[in-house]
């Protein structure tokens, strides 16, 4: 008895072990494929710059590079029509992720980092896939394009050391982060939502868009401390981003620096949205409820649609994050953007959705995650923000009010029907708030139109996507930013009585353990000798 006991506890520790394990390395792998293009710092020696190199480097642009910078490096190559922000003009000096002044060209090792590691925002990929050989000769190559390279053989490198991050120096640098007017471009709560950066998309109809400084994972030339400070210092050419290094000391760049760093944030994505059961009557219907913190946030990338026309090749969003609560009747789900404006016209409003199948799948099959197709039809939860004809052609939607929810279901993207007004079952609610939209989405757990609307299950995979739209970037239609399939769970209540087992289980374990050492103490085993 006592052996099956101690079975049972081990299969139960060993058990839990195993999920938590589990868990663990399904939430590193799906993080770590957000950080495919890590910048990379460390650069191998030099390949001697020789006529023979730079014809070979030749050979590898035509071969790798010219379709998108072009055939003669001006940015201008057939791709390139199709990309924002544009592939880098390398006749002109538009280099931004630069260890030099402002102004100047990169050093060779500038080059061979970004070749290697790629920029993030952009669809410049990394190539560490091309032998380092080919890394330095493309790259004395591209030199060739530009004759300030030769007037500047050896650009003066800006020094980068180490300053430890500290309550004061995060104070410091946020009051500096006002001095300087970093918020007219990067916003009070650096979510690139700025109010010159807002004028330069909405009134000047200018490329420029400020970082997103809480998106870690976004900032060009990678988002280490000492990549941000080098940043401040250098800045971006071409751009209105420019350099600090003469306006700021060295100290107060490093002040800066850690509060841009303590601003950003890494992307904290998974596989599954796990909805928790949540212990009331009520779910939260208000954006700013803080019962939506019992929730843990899911971080979802998201992408331009490029599969059917209209296409968007220039999108604004490029993640959602969700939460999810449910109760014994209904389920609830919270979803945030970062928006730089919610200026809204009549056709382009900002607006999000949520796609669910008809049917939880029983196998792998799904339908297509761009709208459903003929063979599998898909839910979509619609929520646009608020308009009104006697506001005018273009109009800020009012903070208060809550936009407009609907049900729609589709099989494809010319096969898009809303259901009828007796058949719309969620209710929803947005607010803008500090350059992001926040909206709530409420729903029955069952509907009675089932063929029509996912039912949703306990401790089932349910697959879920994800389209975003924004309105001051002419997103309308199927000019959207979309997902892939992603998955929601609604996890299984514990009964209280699973806890108090396993006490039990712990108590009985370590008083057997207890009376065994007292018996051996008390009735030591005698030895007979030989």
């Amino acid at each position: 008895m006592i052996k099956t006991f101690k079975k049972v506890l081990v299969s139960l520790i060993l058990g839990l072990v195993t999920i938590c394990v589990f868990g663990e390395y399904r939430q590193v792998f799906a993080q770590s494929s957000h950080l495919f293009r890590t910048y990379k710092h460390e650069v191998p020696q030099k390949l001697p710059e020789t006529p023979e190199a730079i014809a070979e480097g030749k050979k590898t642009y035509e071969k790798r590079c010219w379709y998108c910078h072009g055939i003669e490096g001006g940015g201008d190559g057939p791709a390139s029509k199709t990309m924002f922000p544009k592939p880098r003009n390398f006749t002109r000096n538009e280099y931004k992720v630069r260890s030099t002044n402002f102004g100047s060209v990169p050093t060779d090792e500038d080059l061979f980092r970004i070749i290697t590691s790629g920029i993030e925002g952009t669809a410049m990929p990394f190539w560490s896939t091309i032998t380092e050989t080919e890394r330095w000769q493309v790259i004395y190559y591209i030199k060739t394009f530009n004759e300030q390279f030769k007037k500047e053989s050896a650009p003066k490198v800006v020094s980068v050391g180490s300053v430890a991050s500290t309550p004061e120096s995060l104070k410091r640098g946020q009051e500096l982060f006002k001095e300087m007017k970093c918020f007219e471009c990067h916003g009070e709560d650096g979510r690139g939502n700025g109010p010159l950066t807002v004028a330069l998309q909405t009134e000047w109809s200018m490329p420029y868009r400020a970082r997103d400084l809480t998106k870690a994972w976004n900032f060009k030339g990678g988002n280490t401390i000492e990549d941000i400070y080098r940043t401040i210092s250098t800045g971006f050419n071409e751009t209105p981003m420019g350099s600090y290094l003469d306006k700021l000391s060295d100290e107060d760049r490093w002040h800066i620096a850690h509060f841009v760093k303590d601003l950003s944030n890494d992307m904290a994505s998974d596989v599954v949205v796990k909805v928790k059961l949540f212990e009331g009557d009520q779910l939260p219907s208000e954006p700013l409820d803080e019962n939506w913190n019992k929730a843990t946030p899911v971080e979802i990338p998201i992408a331009g649609q490029i599969i059917a026309a209209p296409r968007h090749w220039m999108p604004s969003v490029d993640a959602i994050m969700i939460r999810a609560l449910y109760n014994k009747d209904e389920i609830a789900f919270f979803v945030e953007w970062d928006d730089s404006t919610n200026k809204q016209e009549e056709i382009f409003r900002d607006a999000v959705a949520l796609q669910f199948p008809t049917k939880i799948p029983e196998s792998l099959k799904k339908p297509y995650f761009a709208m459903g197709d003929s063979s599998g039809a898909v839910n979509l939860w619609s929520w646009k923000a608020y308009w009104h004809e006697g506001f005018g052609q273009i109009v800020e939607a009012p903070e208060q009010e809550p936009g407009t929810v609907s049900e729609l279901n589709a099989k494809g993207f010319k096969s898009v029907i809303t259901q009828p007004t007796e058949s719309q079952n969620i209710t929803g609610k947005g607010i803008y708030q500090n350059g992001r939209w926040k909206v709530v989405f409420k729903r029955t757990l069952k509907t009675e139109d089932a063929k029509r609307d996912i039912q949703f299950e306990i401790g089932k995979l349910i697959p879920i996507a994800f389209a975003v739209w924004d309105g001051s970037n002419s997103d309308v239609s199927g000019q959207k930013s979309v997902s892939s399939w992603y998955y929601i769970s609604l996890e299984k209540s514990v009964p209280k009585t699973v806890f108090v087992y396993v006490l039990i289980a712990v108590v009985m374990g370590a008083s057997v353990e207890l009376w065994f050492v007292a018996r051996l103490r008390r009735f030591p085993p005698k030895f007979e000798e030989e």
